[in-house]
């Protein structure tokens, strides 16, 4: 099987879908859930059947809370649904991988609040605490921005249909955020019509993640779709949690 083929394919229907979109509705609201639908759908069948894919808000034991988030990638098993209206649910941090922002045109104005929406998400697995430990002598760790992480930190990715040119929306970002500790950043980019901005390692490597001493740098490849699933993939493929608590969630309940 040609693999570079079936994304192609996929790339192009994908367009189609927003075009016809574009063309048939008026109100900018319905647009985007249309664009939301086109992304889940594809990711719901290309990713691993443990990941689940959602729309809605991410909320910690303390009562804290997540903006409205376009695509949320949980853990399929392990993921209770504290409220669900369609396809919006609310979800515990805990059971969150990443976050995809879908945008149709990723213009400035558009990048700086996508990372406003980040540093939302972000700040929220520093609660990532209801969990049940397991016991023995095996103890499991992460190692993702170039630290050891005890819990799977979540991960921010932007889609975008189309956009200026990949250099200044990379320029763009850089300026957001170049001052941010690397754990503290949107991770990669994939624009469509595009390229993907992606991390290069001081080794030369690509990665969806950016480490210490990485350099976030535009792909103008003409299979962006392949490249961003392929790097999100080799991410995600790794996620993993320990067995959800709901105590915590409890505490301030009165029964």
């Amino acid at each position: 099987m040609d693999l570079e083929r079936v994304f192609e394919e996929v790339s192009r229907q994908m367009r189609s879908d927003l075009a016809k979109a574009q063309g048939a509705l008026n109100h900018p609201g319905l647009k985007g859930q249309a664009n939301e639908e086109t992304i889940r759908q594809f990711l719901r069948q290309y990713l691993p059947k443990t990941l689940d894919i959602a729309s809605g808000i991410l909320v910690d034991s303390n009562g804290a809370q997540s903006r409205q988030l376009d695509l949320i990638i949980c853990d399929s098993a392990k993921t209770p649904t504290f409220y669900q209206s369609a396809e919006t649910r609310v979800i515990p941090v805990e059971c969150a991988y990443a976050v995809v922002e879908i945008k149709a045109y990723l213009d400035k104005a558009e990048l700086e609040g996508a990372f406003q929406n980040m540093k939302s998400v972000k700040a929220l697995p520093k609660t990532k605490t209801a969990f049940f430990r397991p016991e023995g002598p095996i103890v499991y760790n992460n190692t993702l921005y170039g630290r050891n992480c005890e819990y799977w930190p979540i991960h921010y990715f932007i889609f975008a249909y189309d956009s200026p040119s990949l250099e200044s929306v990379l320029s763009n970002l850089i300026q957001l955020q170049n001052n941010e500790e690397v754990h503290n950043r949107i991770d990669l980019v994939c624009v469509l019509d595009k390229g993907v901005i992606v991390n290069r390692g001081q080794d030369g490597s690509f990665s969806a993640l950016p480490t210490p001493g990485s350099t976030a740098v535009a792909s103008a490849t003409t299979k962006p779709l392949l490249f961003f699933y392929a790097l999100i993939s080799v991410t995600l493929n790794q996620a993993r949690m320990d067995n959800f608590n709901l105590t915590p969630y409890l505490a301030r309940m009165r029964f």
